[in-house]
């Protein structure tokens, strides 16, 4: 297939862009060109900036060819989304967007699916999840019955830029005492990035939570900590969690969140995905962080 990828040289485009090479796909690259432009010689590369007010100006390199599918990994505004997937509509056949499980209302609620309310969309310098719900809206409308909105949450794995996850996954694999503020019984999903890219390669009609079954916080810990040959025990507080990058799965400690990370991905699970056993995400995840010393951005 011929593939073009909005963003592909950072975490989660990276990774597809890996698989799909390795599939034998005919892949294009389009980003500003700031990041990894050392990776995939021989790639087309295309150059732009989608600006969020959707300036046409910065989507020039993508006035001419075709593709079977886009994926769009880099689109925040809804302006911006709807300029790109506009142009595109007459030359593509599907467009993957990559969105997000905060369109949902935060609730205690389990096992939502794809049809559960979603947050009222806004179109300007709105929230988060509020934008995220535009985007989808407006690549639908750009090209019905051809857009595919994506919604994860906690993606980890090798090369994981953000460490929401990865700083407790290093913190279990060393030694000494942790300390947690969320509620051992917290549930919480992680999504391994590389099971993601793999099933974005057969995607087909969603909406979808690429969601593996939940976990409580406890097992994750200990999952972190069997994975890295650890010693590190978890002391469970009542403080806030003072971390900026771990603390940000942490839940209130009432339960009135609970269901962000109970949302049910039977949907994407029938369509193909395939997530792997966590203890091989925590044990692939430290071990890449630890060979490279990673260092973390806050998570979007």
């Amino acid at each position: 297939m011929r593939l073009l990828i909005l963003g592909g040289t950072k975490y989660l485009g990276r990774h597809l862009a890996e698989h799909a090479l390795q599939a034998r796909h005919d892949v294009t690259l389009f980003n500003r060109g700031r990041t990894g432009t050392e990776l995939f010689p021989g790639v087309p590369h295309l150059i732009g900036d989608r600006t969020a007010d959707g300036d046409p100006g910065g989507l020039t390199a993508l006035g001419s060819g075709t593709w079977d599918t886009v994926f769009d990994f880099s689109g925040f505004h809804p302006r911006q989304v709807a300029a790109t997937a506009g142009l595109l509509a007459p030359r593509i056949g599907q467009y993957v967007f990559m969105s997000s499980i905060a369109v949902y209302p935060h609730s205690a609620e389990a096992g939502r699916t794809e049809d559960a309310h979603l947050l009222p969309p806004e179109s300007g310098d709105g929230e988060y999840g509020n934008l995220k719900v535009a985007c989808e809206q407006v690549a639908e409308a750009a090209m019905p019955g051809r857009a595919t909105s994506v919604r994860a949450g906690l993606i980890s794995g090798p090369g994981d830029p953000f460490g929401a996850f990865t700083s407790w996954a290093i913190a279990m694999a060393g030694a000494g005492v942790v300390p947690c503020a969320a509620r051992a019984s917290q549930p919480v999903q992680v999504t391994d990035v590389r099971d993601l890219a793999a099933f974005l390669l057969r995607i087909g009609p969603g909406p979808f939570n690429v969601m593996p079954p939940p976990m409580t916080f406890a097992e994750m810990l200990e999952a972190c900590r069997r994975a890295g040959g650890g010693t590190a025990t978890v002391k469970w507080t009542q403080d806030e969690n003072v971390d900026g990058l771990g603390g940000f799965i942490v839940q209130p400690r009432d339960g009135s969140e609970d269901g962000v990370f109970q949302l049910s991905g039977e949907r994407a699970r029938r369509a193909g995905y395939r997530p792997r056993p966590f203890a091989e995400t925590a044990r692939d995840t430290i071990e890449w962080a630890l060979r490279t010393k990673a260092t973390f951005t806050n998570p979007h």
